[in-house]
């Protein structure tokens, strides 16, 4: 009686544990779903890039999960006598599975210096293909070098 005691308390025991092991993986991978992470490697000018605007690459992890080309456009508003503006523009990402289209405003600063920086929130506002019902908004941090024209720009949020 008592080895049979046993061996049920040892298959509960792994029926806990492979439940575990199975409601942990689902429950993060719901959460992962709902958040949205891009990386962007942009040029600030050069051949084929107007003023106030930006080229490059990017990759998405979470919601999406896709890489490709960026292409952006914005404009900055000087805020007073601090050095300080609004930056406010759009950004096109062309993936493997479709693009998506996202509008951002913030504030830039210290403007005319060689290295800068803009942080501020975001909307994706459209897109296509595997994108065409993607609803998300977040928060945005570009760091510029314009000595070298490249900027690294993160992108971090929520599918809503």
């Amino acid at each position: 009686m008592r080895g049979m005691r046993a061996r049920i308390a040892f298959a509960a025991a792994a029926l806990a544990a492979v439940a575990v092991l199975v409601a942990v993986p689902l429950t993060s991978a719901s959460s992962v779903d709902t958040k949205l992470e891009i990386g962007y490697n942009l040029r600030l000018f050069g051949p084929g890039i107007g003023p106030g605007g930006s080229a490059g690459t990017f990759v998405a992890s979470g919601a999406v999960h896709d890489s490709g080309t960026v292409t952006g456009h914005n404009t900055i508003t000087p805020i007073g006598n601090d050095g300080d503006g609004r930056i406010k523009g759009t950004i096109t990402l062309v993936g493997q599975l479709g693009t998506i289209t996202e509008e951002f405003q913030g504030l830039a600063g210290p403007l005319g210096t060689p290295h800068t920086a803009a942080h501020g929130t975001f909307t994706i506002v459209g897109g296509t293909g595997a994108y065409a019902d993607l609803h998300a908004s977040g928060t945005f941090l570009t760091v510029a070098d314009f000595t070298t024209n490249q900027a690294i720009r993160t992108d971090g949020g929520a599918t809503n």
